[in-house]
């Protein structure tokens, strides 16, 4: 019998929003998996020169609950670029939160740790967004929703 465990307190502040995606070329990575899902561009490409990447979202239309954001280098010094260097995979589950700054310090409390301060991001209308990595070595974003 699986025994579940109680749910975090932070993980009943979110909801899922999209799955980020490590491609090594934005143009390539939309052909792709246009090609590979039937996915549509969802809005341009945004260069986030905050983040340093090259970031568009996909999914078959934009009433879609969660959709893909690929995510490509935006120059050598990206944070992405060393581990695209070993393959292109699934980079992190975003969550979209009412409240940064609370789903922060829930997820710390239950032994995530902060890999990025929240900054705003062009690509969700400068939306704060943030990253922890979680003791199960999963990357998570936060994007704050529209108030």
């Amino acid at each position: 019998m699986v025994r579940l465990m109680p749910k975090p307190v932070w993980c009943y502040l979110m909801k899922l929003s999209h799955i980020g995606i490590l491609v090594k070329d934005i143009d390539e990575g939309i052909k792709h998996h246009k090609a590979l899902f039937g996915f549509e561009q969802l809005g341009e490409i945004v260069d986030d020169s905050t983040q340093r990447v090259r970031v568009v979202l996909m999914g078959h239309s934009e009433d879609d609950p969660v959709k893909i954001e690929l995510i490509a280098p935006l120059g050598e010094d990206s944070p992405v670029t060393d581990l695209l260097r070993k393959r292109q995979s699934l980079y992190h589950l975003c969550f979209e939160v009412s409240d940064i700054e609370t789903a922060k310090a829930e997820a710390r409390k239950s032994g995530a740790i902060v890999i990025s301060q929240p900054v705003e991001a062009p690509l969700f209308g400068d939306r704060k967004i943030c990253f922890l990595f979680t003791k199960d070595h999963y990357v998570i974003e936060l994007v704050e929703s529209e108030h």
